[in-house]
C-alpha cells in the first residue's frame, strides 16, 4: 500500500509537470516527483514480490487498481502535453522496468534460469546502447539524436542603414509593491490591488517580501502574462501594448490566495 501510494503521487505530479500546469516549479517537479516515483516503485515491486508472486483474488484486485491507475494518467500524459521528451520518458522507464519484472519472476518461479536470463537482459541493454550511439555517429545525424539540432543561420550581408526614426517617447511605469508579510494569508498582499492603466503603459511590480511571488494571469494560468518566479528585492515589468482593453485579474501561483486585478483602457 505505502508503495501504491507514492508510487500514484510520483507519477501525478510527473504527469502535471509535464502538462505546464506547474510550470513554474517544473523543474522541481520532475526532480521531487521522480525521485517519489521511483522510490514508490522499489515499495511497489518488494509488497508485490514478498514471499513469491501472489496469485489471490484480493491480490490481482490491487495489482488491477495500480496499473488503472497508472495507466489513466499515461493516457493524459500523452493526450493533453505537447512536450516531446516525454515519450523519451516513459521509454526509460519501460527499459527499466520490463527486465526488472521478467528477472524477478525468473528468480521467485525457475531460480535456476535467473542468472542467463539476468546476462542476456544486460547484453541486450549494452548492445542496444552501443548501436544506438554508433548510429548516432555515423547515421544519417537527427534521425538518432534525442534533441534537435541547432540551425545555424546563413549570414546575411549588411543592409544599408536606414535614417534614425525619433525616439519614442517613454513610457509611463506604474508602480505596484508585493508588500511584506504578503506570503502569509488574510495579510495585504498587492500596493495597489487593482491598477488602472492606458495601452503603452507599463506595470511594474516590486518584491518587497522576503520570500518569492509571481504574477500570472488566472483565467488561463499564464498564457496571458506570466512573470515566473520574482525573488526577493527584484523586479518584473508588463507592457500594456501587448493586452487588448479589459480586465485582467491575476495571482501569485505559490500563494494563490495573493490576486490583483488590471483594467486596461
Amino acid at each position: 500500500m505505502p508503495g501504491m501510494g507514492l508510487t500514484a503521487i510520483g507519477l501525478t505530479g510527473v504527469v502535471i509537470a509535464y502538462a505546464g500546469i506547474a510550470k513554474t516549479f517544473i523543474d522541481g517537479m520532475h526532480a521531487l516527483t521522480g525521485l517519489t516515483m521511483m522510490f514508490g516503485l522499489i515499495f511497489l515491486a518488494c509488497g508485490i514480490l514478498n514471499g513469491g508472486v501472489s496469485t489471490s483474488n484480493r491480490a490481482k484486485a490491487t495489482t488491477l487498481v495500480i496499473f488503472g491507475i497508472a495507466s489513466s494518467f499515461g493516457a493524459f500524459a500523452f493526450t493533453l502535453t505537447s512536450v516531446t521528451t516525454l515519450t523519451t520518458f516513459a521509454g526509460v522507464l519501460m527499459i527499466i522496468v520490463i527486465p526488472t519484472i521478467i528477472v524477478a519472476y525468473a528468480a521467485m518461479k525457475i531460480p535456476q534460469y535467473s542468472k542467463p536470463i539476468s546476462v542476456i537482459f544486460i547484453l541486450a541493454a549494452g548492445v542496444g546502447l552501443a548501436t544506438f550511439v554508433t548510429l548516432g555517429f555515423v547515421g544519417p545525424g537527427a534521425q538518432f539524436s534525442l534533441v534537435p539540432p541547432v540551425m545555424e543561420e546563413e549570414e546575411k550581408p549588411a543592409e544599408p542603414a536606414e535614417p534614425a526614426e525619433p525616439a519614442a517617447p517613454a513610457a509611463n511605469v506604474i508602480p505596484v509593491e508585493i508588500l511584506a508579510g504578503a506570503s502569509t494569508p488574510d495579510n495585504p498582499d498587492y500596493n495597489p490591488d487593482v491598477v488602472t492603466a492606458s495601452k503603452g503603459d507599463v506595470i511594474e511590480w516590486t518584491n518587497n517580501d522576503n520570500v518569492i511571488h509571481t504574477v500570472t494571469s488566472s483565467v488561463d494560468f499564464g498564457d496571458t502574462f506570466d512573470s515566473d518566479l520574482i525573488s526577493a528585492g527584484a523586479k518584473w515589468s508588463l507592457n500594456m501594448e501587448n493586452l487588448a482593453a479589459g480586465e485582467y485579474e491575476y495571482l501569485c501561483t505559490v500563494h494563490p490566495f495573493m490576486t490583483g486585478k488590471i483594467t486596461v483602457e
